[in-house]
């Protein structure tokens, strides 16, 4: 008789690299034999650490503090809080920075390489952490993350990229993959309308041998099923309030929920609306977000454990 399979799931960790050691280290505090990190893995600002030509100390604002650090020792210290946060920190000028803020071309190939280089980092880490323990350890792309964040993924020795293939997780178990997202306000690098996100959810699932027992890893959630509820927006991208409150409503995928629907796997694991963590069921097929709270360095995430073609116990936790 097979084994169960333990699924330790989290997403949204948005560059806190606190977050992802916590990830790695989930297999052998949750004995899980699979990880998941299911997208926008990178971090969205950058943050310069100024040397100050005349004293030889830097200077650097994070969070809206901001700080003069006074030895090397210190400037790392803060680099690595930095990172944690899911910032990038980088060394500069006054006149370096004086050129990047003159030119924006030069602010995107830095944020790209840094993007680069973290994602590289953390890969080497999960080699090292996992490799040898019989821990499989995926990670996926984001909505929010760049199409070269995909090519360094699909590059890594130790970790595996899953999206757009049918990935068998062990003997009992096949897993379909997508970190795209339907067209948000924001229009992030791996935005794509709907209709497109089902043709290439069904190019996977079509080819599972037995979608009853398979896992979708899925970035966006289905459509109103309490994981993808958000603020509305209006035309200037700022919360709809009506009679002081705040208007909420789905904005997550109807592909998705159809591909569900019409599928049915174990499970379905979702991210990309970090306040909506939420279980739903859509018919036999339990759909999870266990949300996210990457700024304060809590790992969100879900346990999930399979036998056969039944999903046999789910647990949220935060870390």
């Amino acid at each position: 008789m097979s084994r169960p399979t333990t699924i330790f799931f989290a997403t949204d960790i948005h560059g806190s690299e606190r977050c992802f050691m916590k990830f790695v280290n989930a297999a052998k505090f949750y004995s899980a034999n699979v990880l998941i990190l299911g997208g926008d893995i990178t971090g969205k600002a950058l943050v310069p650490v100024i040397r100050q030509p005349t004293t030889g100390t830097y200077r650097a604002t994070f969070l809206g503090e901001t700080v003069i650090l006074e030895s090397e020792e210190a400037a790392a210290t803060f680099e690595k809080q930095v990172r944690h946060g899911g910032a990038y920190p980088f060394r500069t000028t006054p006149e370096e920075l004086a050129a990047m803020e003159a030119n924006r071309s030069l602010v995107d190939t830095l944020f790209t390489r840094l993007m680069v280089e973290s994602v590289e980092r953390w890969c080497g880490i999960a080699q090292e952490r996992l490799a040898g323990t019989g821990v499989r350890c995926f990670i996926d792309a984001g909505n929010d993350d760049e199409p070269t964040i995909v090519e360094t993924l699909k590059q890594a020795a130790f970790v595996e990229m899953p999206e757009g293939h049918v990935i068998q997780l062990d003997d009992d178990h096949e897993m379909v993959s997508s970190g795209f997202a339907n067209t948000t306000p924001w229009h992030a690098p791996r935005d794509i309308p709907d209709d497109e996100l089902a043709t290439f959810i069904e190019g996977m699932a079509s080819r599972l041998h037995e979608p009853q027992r398979a896992v979708f890893n899925i970035h966006v959630p289905p459509y109103a099923t309490g994981l993808d509820t958000a603020p509305i927006l209006d035309d200037n991208l700022k919360p709809l309030v009506v009679a002081g409150e705040i208007t909420t409503g789905p904005v997550g995928s109807k592909a998705v929920r159809a591909a569900i629907e019409r599928y049915q796997p174990i499970v379905s694991l979702h991210g990309h609306i970090h306040e909506s963590r939420a279980a739903s069921k859509l018919g036999r097929t339990m759909c999870i977000n266990p949300g996210s709270e990457y700024g304060d360095g809590n790992l969100r995430g879900a346990i999930v454990t399979l036998k056969g073609d039944k999903l046999k116990s789910y647990q949220f936790i935060n870390g």
